[in-house]
């Protein structure tokens, strides 16, 4: 990856018209991965106009000076891309790209995991909480789907995803199950009572001490819930086990064994238009009078304009899909009783990092630490002091989406078109796909002689990107409210 990039910005240095833009776009971007992204659009740019197609554009009689007007827009349009650190932004050689995404599963078994993993099992996948190269499952869930129930004898029956069972003495209390039921007296957290034969004994604590509520048969980890006398259909909703499993006498399919999954999915970059028309006298006025080139000036503001445009885009798209815990907003409370400004600053940012973790645990990646709000919140973060909330500047187009500042661990985006109270939570990480959403750029503006509007340059500019809402079970939508 650094190669690339390496090799991309010397390609850059290396084109006498390219090097001067390049420089000048990069003088305030910190970060290599950002110059590099700005090296790939001056890139894809330049190979576009040394190829014989586009000589003939660039060339024709009613396109006007090329490298003038073109190169700055070009330049301008990554640094200062208001989102280019919510969502991951890539340049792409050509108009249509491949990602690849890679899932770890399991056969039968699976290594050491984290919460919410899935393993396949012969009778499905089921969900862990983990894995353990001890031989030790922590939380293996089973649903109701998992059960079969029988009416006759008042039992649910499921099959554990490993075994053979362990049942040393020293392993004994590592044996509990968890049932969530709508009977009360078949709920409740199981412990191990006995071991005779190939068989395990579990009762409920909390209704009985001797009698046996559950058992798990060793030699096949069948597991068998006994439902209270009377029940003529299950009443299960859930169960968690935990329990030892013998890896020195396993047979070789119950062994962990990773198996990669490779998805594969396209980004097609599509052209967006804007018209941009001038008359020679507003030319005349506009250096007369303001001392500035229509032809930058006017195109600053086209290209403000696909900026909003593309952000309206991305940001309704990640809000109208998001899927975090079921889509149902998260409420978060900005207390008005009279206490301190720090005391309600902390508050708000206790039930901020409980979404935070929620989102952790959904992606497996990362905690939330990226924040998208309307008013109410942007209201509160404005009544902070400096020490509590770091102000960023207001940036270019006061209705524009734009990035407010840093509050605790996260950095904060304005949304103009939220309403007041709506906000969500999303991650963003250093490396590219550490992100929820992907922006593919193919040229970000490229005149539309090259995609047939039947306009010259002078009447419309053209923008081309690919999008692609990979993780919208990592976004969570949040409801403000004031209390």
């Amino acid at each position: 990856m650094m190669q690339r990039v390496s090799d991309s910005i010397e390609k850059v240095g290396m084109n006498a018209k390219t090097k001067k833009y390049y420089d000048f776009a990069v003088k305030d971007l910190k970060k290599i991965e950002d110059k590099a992204i700005v090296a790939g659009l001056l890139n894809n740019l330049q190979m576009i106009c040394d190829d014989a197609a586009g000589q003939t554009f660039i060339s024709s009689s009613n396109y006007g000076p090329f490298v003038q007007e073109f190169w700055p827009v070009v330049t301008a349009w990554y640094p200062e891309f208001p989102l280019k650190d919510l969502v991951s932004v890539q340049t792409m050689d050509k108009p249509l790209a491949y990602l690849f995404f890679t899932q770890l599963l399991a056969g039968t078994n699976k290594s050491p995991q984290s919460v919410g993993d899935i393993v396949e099992t012969a009778t499905g996948r089921r969900i862990l909480k983990g894995v353990y190269p001890t031989g030790e499952i922590t939380g293996e869930t089973l649903v109701t789907a998992d059960f079969q129930y029988n009416n006759t004898a008042k039992i649910d029956t499921a099959v554990l995803a490993y075994y053979p069972i362990r049942t040393l003495t020293p392993d004994l209390n590592k044996f509990l199950i968890v049932v969530q039921s709508t009977n009360s007296a078949v709920a409740g957290t199981y412990t191990l009572l006995s071991v005779v034969g190939n068989t395990i004994n579990f009762v409920n604590a909390h209704t009985s001490p001797t009698v046996i509520a559950a058992t798990i048969d060793i030699p096949t980890g069948t597991l068998i819930i006994n439902e209270a006398a009377g029940a003529t259909a299950s009443t299960l909703t859930s169960v968690s086990v935990n329990y030892v499993w013998q890896i020195e006498t396993a047979d070789q399919t119950d062994l962990p064994t990773i198996t990669e999954d490779i998805q594969m999915v396209s980004m097609e970059a599509i052209p967006r238009a804007l018209a941009l028309k001038w008359t020679i006298f507003s030319e005349y006025v506009k250096k007369a009078q303001f001392g500035a080139d229509i032809r930058t000036a006017t195109t600053k503001r086209i290209l403000d304009l696909l900026y909003f445009y593309q952000c309206r885009y991305i940001l309704d798209q990640m809000w109208d899909y998001a899927t975090g815990n079921n889509s149902t907003p998260q409420t978060i409370t900005i207390s008005s009783a009279a206490i301190t400004v720090e005391a309600k600053a902390q508050l708000v940012l206790q039930q901020l990092n409980v979404i935070g973790n929620q989102i952790a645990a959904a992606v497996g990646r990362m905690a939330g630490n990226r924040i998208v709000c309307g008013n109410t919140f942007k209201s509160f973060l404005e009544s902070l002091p400096n020490t509590l909330y770091i102000r960023k500047g207001e940036g270019q187009g006061y209705v524009s989406p734009r990035e407010l500042g840093e509050f605790g661990n996260y950095k904060v985006y304005y949304d103009p078109n939220r309403a007041d109270g709506d906000a969500m939570m999303t991650y963003r990480g250093e490396e590219w796909c550490d992100a929820v959403y992907y922006v593919g750029e193919f040229m970000p503006m490229i005149p539309t002689d090259a995609v047939v509007l039947g306009v010259n340059v002078r009447a419309a500019f053209c923008s081309m990107e690919a999008y692609f809402y990979q993780k919208p079970f990592g976004v969570f939508q949040l409801s403000v409210v004031l209390s």
